[in-house]
């Protein structure tokens, strides 16, 4: 199992970009921990996902 925002999944073996542009996510709206390193949305990277992985999707918020 992948764990993606404290949820396990089924997703090994699938690209971390496509996964998340198939959950519909904006990638240049959000930043991105794979195995609590730090990425922002639009360099996320272009990795096959392993058992085990954890993914934190953190949507970017202006403040005012």
């Amino acid at each position: 199992m992948v764990w993606l925002n404290g949820e396990p999944r089924p997703l090994e073996g699938k690209n971390l970009r496509e996964v998340l542009k198939d959950l519909g996510v904006e990638l240049e709206r959000v930043a991105v921990l794979l195995n609590e390193e730090a990425f922002p949305g639009a360099e996320v990277p272009d990795r096959v996902l392993k058992e085990g992985d954890v993914v934190e999707v953190v949507a970017l918020m202006q403040g005012g």
